[in-house]
């Protein structure tokens, strides 16, 4: 069997990617007369990649963001590209795309884009019109040219589908549940930040970035007692200020794991009593969001805190797993908070209806659509 490739490229660091490492192993057991190349990012702080079945290549950049890592990052992938044997080219968001697609006319290679957010109306971007503009040049050139694109929720598919007039095809975000939580027992993560057995225990894991919610979430706990905590497990922008804030109100019950392996996550999601995912509808990319968090929640039996978004509204239309928030006033978080763990019984509720929803929203019938349409082009 001749062996064929592809090269699949997203620009954040590989350790913390679910979605690429899911998609690589999918491909691995369906297709496997296809080598695959995971190319991603290697930061400074970045931790190692455990042993995988395909190969891995990290780029080490001089520039840590901003224009000029988005252009060295872009022009390094072209280049690496370039230099390998032709292959089928797989991008991750907008900001892997124009290399992949350059690749895939000059080589006359297939191209599939997968698209986890509405990368151009991040919050990132907004009030920043002359870059986002470059970026929606881009996106309108690019983007109807394709044959093969994918999206994480219904929601983000209508909205790509109308604007560009492409079939988009939807495959979330979920967790895999064959041997998910065999991590769980590794570490007591109560024990670590001196949580009591007894006390409340709120997770917050995902990008620690603007209109997240989280810094209102943290002065929320100023109207809390001692018993409540909470664990923010990952990083980002305003990670440094977060920690920052907390020191300022001296407030002990807030903990921050920093960035965690996704092999090692559900040691730490297991153990809560409840997920938050407190996105403001402040852009459309969060307005139309489906955080894979919440996901990652039900498949640990977590219930769920979350903000009224369009997708989060359904699941919970769906399968009552827990409350929406009423708003983002610190305050009001706290009630809400103090009110849920104050009704155990439907507490618990939540609690049972998170196996029927894990068992909707798991990768093994989420890849069965993702494996459909590759058998169609590769």
């Amino acid at each position: 069997m001749k062996t064929k490739r592809i090269y699949i490229s997203v620009i954040n660091d590989l350790v913390t990617d679910q979605r690429v490492h899911k998609v690589c192993e999918t491909i691995c057991s369906n297709f496997p007369e296809y080598k695959i190349t995971l190319i991603g990012r290697l930061k400074k702080d970045s931790k190692p990649v455990n042993q995988r079945t395909y190969k891995v290549h990290r780029m080490s950049l001089r520039f840590e963001k901003g224009f000029k890592f988005y252009a060295e990052y872009n022009l390094r992938l072209f280049f690496y590209l370039l230099f390998r044997r032709r292959g089928v080219y797989f991008s991750n968001d907008l900001d892997t795309l124009l290399p992949n697609f350059l690749m895939s006319r000059l080589k006359g290679s297939r191209l599939i884009y997968d698209s986890h957010e509405y990368f151009t109306e991040v919050p990132e971007l907004i009030g920043r019109e002359r870059i986002r503009d470059i970026w929606l040049r881009l996106e309108s050139y690019m983007v109807p040219k394709l044959k093969t694109m994918f999206t994480v929720n219904d929601t983000l598919a209508e909205v790509y589908s109308d604007k560009y007039h492409i079939p988009v095809h939807v495959v979330r975000n979920v967790p895999k549940l064959q041997g998910y939580g065999a991590t769980a027992h590794v570490l007591n993560v109560r024990e670590q930040f001196g949580i009591a057995p007894t006390d409340h225990l709120l997770i917050y894991q995902g990008a620690v970035n603007k209109d997240r919610g989280l810094e209102e979430l943290i002065q929320a706990f100023t109207f809390l007692p001692a018993t409540y905590h909470l664990l923010i497990v990952g990083s980002g922008d305003v990670h440094q200020q977060l920690l920052e804030k907390t020191l300022e109100l001296e407030l002990h019950q807030v903990h921050f794991a920093g960035q965690v392996p996704f092999s090692e996550l559900a040691a730490y999601t297991f153990q809560a009593d409840l997920g938050v995912s407190l996105e403001k509808s402040t852009n459309l990319n969060y307005r139309f969001a489906l955080p894979n968090k919440v996901f990652d929640y039900l498949a640990s039996g977590v219930p769920i805190l979350v903000s009224p978004l369009t997708e989060l509204c359904a699941i919970l239309d769906k399968h009552d797993v827990g409350k929406l928030l009423p708003s983002h006033e610190p305050k009001d978080i706290a009630e809400t908070i103090e009110a849920i763990f104050a009704n155990q019984n439907q507490l618990a509720i939540w609690k049972e209806n998170t196996q029927k929803a894990r068992e909707e929203y798991c990768w093994e019938k989420e890849e069965k659509k993702l494996v459909a349409r590759l058998f169609e082009i590769l």
